[in-house]
């Protein structure tokens, strides 16, 4: 017994002041990602919590050596280009925290309850469920607001208090809802890290109908664009006057074979997806929305045929000229192609 002490405690104090304590250090960030609550019963829902704690490694020499790298790939000489570049692609290069556990508190009735989540995996990111009752005078539009203790620094969450019923839209971003050109991959990874984000026209407006015409109305982005993302993404969207999303993207690890996941068929992976969604709400209707430049077609398709009765409408943006036959086996009134958000503004009612 006494032979494993000292290992253990190199490995304790290695890890302090989180390990024993819970205390993120002033070298660390946390991010808390958007979840969706499910109801348990009248009083009671179900509250995910996922999160991701790093060390940025602001001057990474990993860091520095891709941006030299994409820099002249790219030929990149402005000041501005430069920047937006190194923002981009700090995520990629942090030091992900292992084993350490994060500390939330929750403002609930005017009194701060405070819960202890697990601790982090290898990719620093973090995963609690609570379950609590949920009253109208503990959310802000409808959201649960939470942050990290332990910390002087502010490191907020939310999560979306959804209802069993209503109508949910799930989205994907890349050439749906943001210009990302992926079919040409030099345009792919200008759009994606050197240049300023644009969204594809009217698709604001779409959403923002959306959430006026329909009943109970709840957004959710799944993408195959890896969290390291979320941040410039979710800043975009907001500062666009989408409305608030969840989101659920794609988990990966520079350093091990994760990264992969980025270059494999999306297909699989957004099943999977957007399967968790509708198994969460199954009174809920649903309205997917994506693009003919992947596989979301054929994705839609195949849930369309596993789950008709709550699968509403599909809308696609065609970006290829692609053929009707990609929607083959869904019935003609359920889906439509379009170029821009106006051409969906007709298709919204109650």
């Amino acid at each position: 017994m006494m032979l494993w002490a000292a290992p253990l405690m190199l490995f304790a104090l290695n890890k302090a002041p989180n390990f024993l304590t819970g205390k993120i250090a002033n070298d660390e960030r946390v991010v808390f990602f958007p979840t969706a609550a499910t109801q348990i019963n009248e009083t009671h829902w179900n509250i995910p919590i996922h999160g991701w704690i790093f060390e940025p490694e602001i001057d990474s020499v990993k860091r520095k050596a891709l941006i030299k790298a994409l820099g002249k790939m790219f030929q990149l000489k402005d000041t501005e280009t430069k920047s937006i570049l190194r923002q981009r692609l700090m995520p990629f290069a942090v030091d992900n925290q292992s084993l350490q556990y994060v500390r939330i508190t929750i403002v609930k009735s005017g009194q701060q309850l405070i819960h202890r989540l697990p601790r982090s995996a290898k990719d620093g990111h973090f995963f609690g469920n609570l379950t609590m009752p949920i009253e109208v005078e503990d959310l802000q539009d409808g959201k649960l607001h939470y942050k990290a203790i332990d910390s002087e620094r502010y490191f907020p969450g939310r999560v979306h208090i959804i209802p069993p019923t209503g109508v949910s839209i799930i989205s994907d971003i890349d050439d749906t809802v943001k210009i990302t050109n992926y079919l040409n991959k030099k345009e792919f990874y200008k759009n994606t890290f050197i240049r300023d984000f644009k969204a594809v026209p009217g698709m604001k407006d779409v959403f923002l109908k959306c959430r006026s015409q329909y009943d109970n109305c709840a957004f959710h982005f799944v993408s195959a664009s890896p969290y390291q993302l979320f941040e410039e993404l979710s800043s975009f969207f907001e500062a666009e006057g989408f409305p608030l999303a969840t989101y659920h993207l794609k988990r990966i690890r520079v350093k091990d074979k994760t990264l992969l996941q980025l270059f494999a068929d999306p297909f699989e992976y957004k099943i999977g997806q957007i399967e968790r969604i509708l198994h969460k709400y199954p009174q809920r209707k649903f309205i997917l929305i994506g693009d003919s430049g992947e596989k979301d077609p054929e994705v839609y398709v195949e849930l369309c045929k596993r789950y008709p009765e709550q699968i509403e409408k599909i809308w696609i943006r065609n970006v290829n000229d692609a053929d009707a036959s990609r929607m083959d086996g869904v019935d003609e009134a359920k889906w439509r192609y379009f170029s821009t958000g106006s051409d969906l503004m007709k298709e919204i009612k109650r």
